[in-house]
């Protein structure tokens, strides 16, 4: 069994391997669920707890893609109680929960998830197996599941063809719909039907979907 191990987003204490959790604890650096093992301080009253993936992000993210101008900083949302809007994620537009943990660029007020850090610029699909597919900011219409894509999508260029995030993976919908939708453009996929199985927008797919997107990449 691995040994404690301390950690920036909890500085006072050392953190303990646990193998499985009993009861419900979410992580104080993203704000999930943990199931299975994950890391805890054992501190009377402390409650400190981690996921053992959310113990390998770096501190400080440098020239990611997303925002390549200024260093990202891992530090934590503030918590809501001056009345000031809820923080959210800037990439999946998502709020992010009291307490958790963003990276942030001070100059520009940049913020997002931690499991955002973990896209790739790049991907492959089997819903569009002829080309990659390049995350990209704009707007369009997923050829998957025919809803809107929003901020972030994963594009085909020289077919025209937008993903959303939690679209990548999914059963492939009808060639007609494919070939119709026109994702850059704002078509309506006719696989859209097929499409209601799917994941959907990473706006309402929630955080579950895009960390087992992102492994799938891993």
């Amino acid at each position: 069994m691995a040994g404690p191990i301390t950690h920036f987003s909890h500085p006072d204490h050392e953190l303990k391997l646990r193998d499985h959790y009993h009861s419900t604890h979410s992580c104080d650096l993203c704000g999930e669920t943990i199931a299975g093992s994950g890391y805890s301080c054992h501190r009377l009253r402390c409650g400190f707890n981690l996921h053992q993936k959310c113990a390998t992000y770096p501190e400080v993210l440098t020239s990611f893609f997303v925002h390549p101008w200024h260093d990202l900083t891992l530090s934590r949302a503030a918590d809501g109680s001056d009345g000031d809007s809820p923080q959210m994620c800037h990439v999946c537009r998502e709020d992010v929960p009291d307490g958790a943990f963003l990276y942030r660029c001070a100059p520009c007020g940049f913020a997002m998830h931690p499991r955002c850090s973990r896209l790739p610029r790049t991907v492959r699909s089997e819903l569009h197996p002829e080309h990659g597919l390049a995350a990209v900011s704009g707007m369009g219409t997923c050829a998957a599941c025919g809803k809107p894509c929003y901020v972030w999508v994963y594009r085909c260029g020289l077919c025209n063809v937008d993903l959303h995030i939690g679209c990548l993976h999914g059963p492939r919908p009808s060639s007609r719909g494919m070939g119709d939708a026109g994702g850059g453009t704002g078509g309506q996929a006719t696989g859209a039907s097929q499409g209601g199985a799917l994941v959907g927008s990473i706006v309402e797919a929630g955080a579950s979907t895009l960390i087992n997107m992102l492994e799938s990449n891993d």
